[in-house]
């Protein structure tokens, strides 16, 4: 609901102040005096709109921003007192001095020269709060470039601090019920689990108090090895989101029930090469004989929102990210229920904590 406020009263502030520039800057040029006066006077009464608008979207944004230090809440936090201050101690008293004077019909080098002056202060008002709006919009992923999605540019995933998942340039957004999701070239998914409107961000993450913050008892990075005879399976814990997937699809080798629980002896090596392709988080790979690590990965790019769990990904470069080890850069689970030790990465915290969507 504050996110509503906000944007509307921001949205009310701009209208407002683009209406009073645009119709003085007209009458000035075309108009009588007796015009001039009459718009002098409205544009009194409406500081009774503008006034509260500005002060409701400042209060909401500041509210909205409190405790969040990513770059483009801190712009925006940045511009919110400028906007206040032109407003107060400008805008209100060139538009109370320019009532009185046109009223009075004293249309004299003193008048033109406040009106000069709330012109350009209505301009870089306007521009100020156009930056936020866009920036605003920006943050909800409700605004984006369309040239990633457009240009063949390669999708990635960018994790605002203490915010959502911004995804840009994907291709395809499968449901939890397997059906696609209709994408825009850039999109905010949730992370705090908070959200009203999953799989996206509603901006709950604020009042939530999200943080994604790395925790000293989140597990170890380290890559674990399991030597068979003709294969040999390596585990990265931290990446492990518990999806089963191979407990399920091969228990002879992944036996959880066990010390140590997997034993590449149990199985065939196209049967263990197909559960290391099936693993959602990318923590299962392998190595043959002679041969480097391996990952087995499908070729589309994708994000699969799973039901009531993580957002598994293929193919879709996340950026500004510390990769544990034997990790693959184009398969990982992120946390979306906000419990994750392991954040950015699921630990499959999302069953304990009830998360469901």
């Amino acid at each position: 609901m504050k996110t509503k406020i906000h944007a509307i009263a921001g949205v009310v502030g701009f209208l407002t102040i683009t209406v009073f520039w645009t119709s003085t800057l007209l009458t000035e040029l075309v108009g009588s005096h007796e015009a001039i006066a009459t718009l002098k006077s409205a544009i009194l009464w409406g500081m009774l709109i503008l006034i509260p608008a500005v002060a409701i979207a400042g209060g909401s944004g500041m509210s909205l921003g409190r405790g969040r230090t990513d770059q483009g809440v801190l712009v925006k936090k940045k511009r919110m007192p400028f906007i206040a201050l032109n407003g107060l101690l400008v805008l209100l008293p060139c538009a109370v001095f320019l009532a009185m004077k046109a009223n009075a019909g004293e249309f004299d080098t003193t008048f033109f020269a406040v009106q000069g002056i709330e012109l350009l202060v209505g301009a870089i008002n306007l521009t100020l709060m156009g930056l936020n709006m866009r920036d605003g919009l920006h943050l909800t992923g409700r605004f984006g470039s369309a040239a990633a999605a457009t240009t063949g540019d390669s999708p990635s995933i960018e994790l605002r601090q203490n915010g959502p998942a911004m995804v840009t340039g994907l291709s395809s957004l499968m449901g939890t019920d397997g059906e696609s999701i209709p994408i825009r070239p850039t999109m905010a998914l949730c992370r705090c689990g908070a959200s009203k409107n999953k799989p996206f961000c509603d901006g709950s993450h604020t009042s939530a108090n999200f943080s994604d913050a790395k925790l000293s008892d989140r597990t170890a990075d380290e890559l674990l090895s399991y030597e068979g005879k003709e294969i040999t399976i390596k585990y990265s814990r931290l990446l492990c989101s518990k999806a089963h997937e191979c407990g399920v699809r091969l228990n002879r080798v992944f036996d959880t029930s066990r010390n140590p629980w997997i034993d590449p002896n149990q199985g065939a090596v196209t049967e263990i090469v197909d559960v290391v392709r099936a693993c959602p988080s990318g923590a299962l790979s392998y190595q043959l004989s002679g041969t480097p690590l391996r990952h087995e990965v499908a070729q589309d790019s994708v994000v699969n929102v799973e039901s009531s769990g993580p957002l598994n990904v293929r193919n879709v470069s996340l950026v500004g990210e510390d990769w544990c080890k034997g990790a693959s850069e184009n398969k990982y689970s992120l946390c979306r229920c906000g419990a994750s030790k392991n954040k950015p990465f699921c630990d499959g915290s999302h069953r304990a904590s009830g998360f469901v969507d």
